[in-house]
């Protein structure tokens, strides 16, 4: 890599995607009038200057959360660029990628969603997460196998994997028992993006999972993130079971990108 690529002094422009907004759907919001408004001559329609539309925020999309001097920020997003990559495949597909809240993948600075990154309690950059409704309902872990790619990006938005039999994993960087199978697309648990140790074992073995977790799992001696997969996993099999669950319902949209059905 140049060392123009590690160069994090013009970051807004480096981060930004050249990407137009959507046409904007019209609000149903009325304004009330105000008095002078009501007693003084409307004014003529010709002297009505025109301003640019209202944009709307996706809901659900992905938040793809930088930081300043994050070089990991940079190769990522260099590797999801790159051309005929995964966002030139996902725009093809009509996902729209950029620096607006109208995109389906939202590339933002940290300080920009400061809140979020406190209420969420994130500390590792790159964030990668899917939102809803303001809140993080899930979101992805580097190192635990599973590559960041348009399937990951595709998951992040609807919450359905549809990653091809045949993936090729990466070699995982985080700490491992080999007690379960890793996976670096994690849900929420019981609405906290970034739990302890202590609360993913206790949900574990509370009356939503206990009757699901094998006898002969020891959850105590297994890793933090072999307890996230495994809470992650019997998570979908419950949606599997009960569809209506599935979902927030600011996420009804997000069928309409699927990863299956916009790439190939």
């Amino acid at each position: 890599m140049t060392a123009a690529l590690l160069t994090l002094t013009a970051r807004p422009p480096c981060f930004a995607e050249d990407q137009p907004p959507p046409p904007s759907v019209p609000s149903q919001n009325i304004e009330p009038a105000s008095l002078d408004s009501i007693t003084s001559q409307p004014p003529v329609k010709s002297q009505i200057a025109p301003g640019p539309p209202p944009v709307y925020p996706q809901d659900p999309r992905v938040l793809f959360i930088t930081a300043p001097d994050c070089e990991q920020c940079f190769r990522d997003l260099i590797k999801l660029r790159r051309p005929g990559g995964d966002f030139d495949a996902m725009r093809s597909r009509g996902w729209r990628i950029g620096v607006g809240h109208h995109n389906h993948v939202q590339i933002i600075d940290r300080d920009e969603v400061s809140e979020l990154v406190k209420e969420a309690n994130i500390r590792e950059f790159p964030a990668v997460v899917g939102i809803s409704e303001g809140k993080v309902i899930r979101g992805f872990k580097s190192g635990c196998t599973t590559p960041l790619d348009a399937w990951t990006l595709g998951w992040l938005l609807n919450g359905k994997n549809e990653r091809p039999a045949g993936w090729v994993s990466e070699p995982a960087r985080v700490e491992s028992t080999g007690s379960y199978r890793l996976r670096g697309n994690h849900w929420s648990v019981d609405g906290d993006w970034n739990p302890g140790r202590p609360v993913v074992l206790a949900h574990l073995r509370s009356p939503n999972h206990g009757y699901q977790v094998a006898a002969n799992y020891k959850l105590e001696s297994w890793s933090y993130e072999e307890l996230r997969s495994l809470h992650d996993d019997l998570h979908e099999r419950e949606m599997a079971m009960y569809p209506a669950a599935r979902a927030p319902s600011g996420s009804g949209g997000a069928d309409n990108f699927s990863a299956g059905r916009k790439l190939k």
